[in-house]
């Protein structure tokens, strides 16, 4: 029995091989024909990094931020997207209209903490929206590998971590950086837009690494294995000393 289609006719000798030789058999077709919407309930969460080896040629790494962390009462300030060779950057009131094509022609969608967070806000902005078929939330495969923490402390955790000064930026920083945009700060979008960058170009080697330590516990297979990159640039410029005021704001009160 040398392949699916000959242990799916083996049923009357095998009868418990049969169905699942069928399906293993479908499953070939589909990866064939490069269905990837049809292996969406058979590997995600902690077994989604099985994926990237395949498909990160078509991924994008995506971050996003908000004006709160409940999508029914918060929105969708800017998003940022790195395809391993460009990063874009979509901003409300801008061009985050130009988000929703630019998605669908990805095969893989990279998040940290997306499954909770980047997608149903996206939905809620877009009903309808067309996601990349398969979803690796690094959060849930980091797990497995016992690393715990938000995005930035697995960074450190591992050798990843971005510039000292962008250390002290978080999510409610972020808030407050759109606010300043908005009052008409010329520092704030930048800032946000670097911070969001950031987020974005590290999951390229954060998947990489998970990827890697995931196989290292396998047994011996003919699986490709891959080197873990350096963390890209970003290429975008920032004002350190508006991040300094709102934290001594904040440090006031």
């Amino acid at each position: 029995m040398d392949s699916w289609s000959a242990a799916a006719r083996s049923d009357r000798r095998l009868p418990r091989v049969g169905p699942l030789a069928a399906h293993g058999e479908a499953s070939l077709e589909a990866l064939a024909a490069r269905d990837w919407a049809y292996f969406r309930g058979l590997l995600g969460g902690a077994h989604a990094w099985r994926w990237y080896a395949q498909l990160r040629h078509n991924a994008v790494y995506l971050d996003i931020e908000t004006t709160g962390l409940a999508a029914d009462h918060a929105v969708v300030t800017v998003v940022g997207c790195w395809d391993g060779r460009e990063l874009r950057m979509f901003v409300r009131d801008d061009n985050l209209h130009q988000l929703w094509d630019y998605l669908a022609g990805f095969d893989l969608l990279v998040t940290f903490n997306g499954t909770t967070f980047d997608v149903p806000f996206l939905r809620a902005t877009r009903p309808g929206l067309r996601l990349p078929p398969v979803h690796l939330d690094l959060r849930y495969a980091l797990r497995a590998l016992e690393l715990r923490g938000g995005l930035k402390s697995i960074e450190r955790q591992v050798g990843l971590a971005r510039e000292d000064e962008l250390q002290a930026v978080d999510g409610y920083l972020a808030v407050l950086l759109w606010h300043r945009h908005q009052a008409g700060d010329p520092r704030a979008l930048p800032t946000l837009l670097r911070y969001c960058a950031e987020d974005v170009v590290g999951l390229q080697p954060l998947a990489e690494l998970a990827y890697e330590r995931h196989c290292a516990l396998l047994p011996p297979l003919p699986i490709e294995r891959l080197s873990i990159g350096e963390r890209p640039e970003t290429g975008l410029d920032w004002a350190p000393e508006i991040v300094e005021e709102l934290l001594g704001y904040l440090t006031a009160y």
